[in-house]
């Protein structure tokens, strides 16, 4: 019996090279798709840098005309209530409070719910507060809008670290897949395993045309955000400012 197997050429081991055969031929076949899915993954990762960069420079470009329409409100308040009597009675101070906290409503209700929108909003309702629990309620407000502002930053900044890892990945995987296929034609095929590396080499391109995009959206958003941080402090400062000028107004 055994030796009619070996003669037929059926038995176990006349079957190991063919199932070694098709062994390889599931592998390449897998670490071509896995070199094609990190090529979509990182189209997906580019597409989505590029969405979150409009959305969110645009919600702080927003943030930018907000505070400066309301420095511009607070100054004039400011320099109106220096400009006046020093010594204004209670109920005008009370009045100019309710008046300021009725503009922050009203900017409420017209939709203008801005980062620098809220602060004053804030500023403005609290304003019969002492100076300090005042100043600590806004630098409060202030880390709350900060951390609105830089949402979708960080997802620019891991992109545009890892995306050059993922694109060496696809083309490790798809060096790897021609030279299986080198090895199941027994070292013929040479040219097309020369165009199957050339286009492994595609995935590490596409990682850095991704990488490098969304490295400089992540700066260009930090730094947009940094102006916009600095615009709200100096709301924060004139509503300070009007809260220690009320003060000093009562003191007389």
């Amino acid at each position: 019996m055994k030796i009619a197997s070996a003669l037929t050429g059926t038995g176990p081991k006349a079957n190991k090279p063919t199932q070694r055969k098709s062994d390889m031929i599931i592998s390449d076949s897998l670490l071509r798709a896995t070199e094609q899915g990190i090529l979509g993954l990182l189209l997906a990762l580019g597409a989505a840098c590029g969405f979150i960069f409009i959305m969110r420079w645009r919600a702080v470009a927003s943030v930018r005309s907000g505070a400066t329409a309301w420095r511009n409100r607070l100054e004039r308040d400011l320099t109106g209530d220096l400009s006046a009597d020093p010594s204004p009675s209670p109920s005008l101070e009370a009045g100019s409070a309710r008046a300021g906290s009725r503009r922050a409503e009203e900017a409420f209700a017209r939709g203008e719910s801005g980062s620098a929108e809220r602060l004053a909003q804030v500023g403005l309702k609290n304003a019969h507060l002492c100076p300090d629990a005042l100043e600590k309620l806004l630098e409060t407000q202030e880390i709350r809008e900060r951390e609105l502002l830089e949402r979708g930053a960080q997802f620019l900044g891991t992109v545009g670290a890892n995306a050059p890892f993922l694109g060496l990945t696809g083309t490790v995987l798809g060096i790897l897949s021609a030279f299986r296929r080198m090895a199941q034609t027994g070292g013929s095929g040479g040219v097309e395993v020369m165009s199957a590396i050339a286009g492994a080499l595609i995935a590490t391109a596409a990682g850095l045309i991704v990488a490098i995009p969304a490295v400089v959206m992540y700066n260009l958003l930090k730094a947009r955000v940094r102006l916009s941080m600095n615009a709200l402090r100096e709301i924060r400062g004139l509503l300070m400012a009007r809260s220690l000028q009320s003060i000093a107004k009562e003191s007389f």
